[in-house]
């Protein structure tokens, strides 16, 4: 028993390193937006209020638009692969585009395990252990995450009614059918946006759970390829 216990800290110290080596490329990404879509802009804004305010240059009508330039570049960059393959998307089809990703998909798992049979080095009864280990921590994070994004909806819908009680008096009006209507319209709109609010922020604490788990599905198939190896 302490041996497939040691055997699963092993594989989630390696799934671990493999995902900070991931992590690594998306904050190069991150860093590549802050840089080219903030700093690069503000840089360029400071420089043109300078020119302006110390009348180095006359003031040109369309000077504003090179700070829209940047961005602009750098997403043209960052869609280029996108774009260059449309034609050949539309050629195969939808269908298959979905099979080439299911085929990159394959691709990934094969050297995925490849790698994890190599560096981890386990027998396949020590996988097949490790699988039922993953199946339940998805089972218990998946039920984590429903809990906590109900529970953020609760919280999110008190937070909403606090701020109601501490504002300002209740808005009164005329007592005719026009001033009665206005009052329902202005209410049900109040509460339609509280509500969409509510909606939105709770869907995105799920979907931004669901990337973990997304993650580990993705290892537990690779674990599911070892497991069905024989010893």
């Amino acid at each position: 028993m302490k041996n497939y216990h040691a055997a699963y800290e092993r594989f989630v110290k390696w799934v671990q390193e493999d995902m900070d080596k991931a992590r690594i490329l998306v904050n190069r990404k991150v860093f590549s937006v802050v840089f080219w879509c903030l700093v690069i802009p503000a840089v360029l804004s400071l420089v043109l209020f300078g020119l302006r305010r110390f009348q180095l240059v006359q003031l040109m009508r369309y000077a504003d638009s090179v700070l829209f330039l940047p961005p602009f570049l750098f997403a043209l960059f960052s869609l280029w692969p996108t774009l260059r393959d449309l034609p050949r998307v539309f050629r195969i089809g939808g269908l298959g585009a979905i099979l080439e990703e299911s085929a990159r998909e394959v691709s990934w798992r094969e050297l995925t395990a490849a790698r994890l049979q190599n560096e981890v080095k386990l027998t396949a009864q020590e996988w097949r252990l490790i699988d039922f280990h993953l199946e339940q921590d998805l089972k218990r994070l998946s039920s984590q995450n429903r809990y906590m994004a109900v529970l953020s909806a609760v919280v999110f819908f008190f937070m909403y009614q606090f701020l109601d009680l501490g504002g300002a008096g209740e808005v009164v009006y005329e007592r005719t059918p026009l001033g009665v209507m206005a009052g329902w319209v202005d209410q049900a709109s109040q509460w339609g946006t509280q509500i969409f609010a509510i909606i939105l922020f709770s869907s995105l604490f799920y979907l931004s759970g669901m990337q973990l788990q997304k993650h580990l599905i993705r290892y537990q198939s690779c674990v599911k390829r070892l497991s069905n190896e024989t010893d």
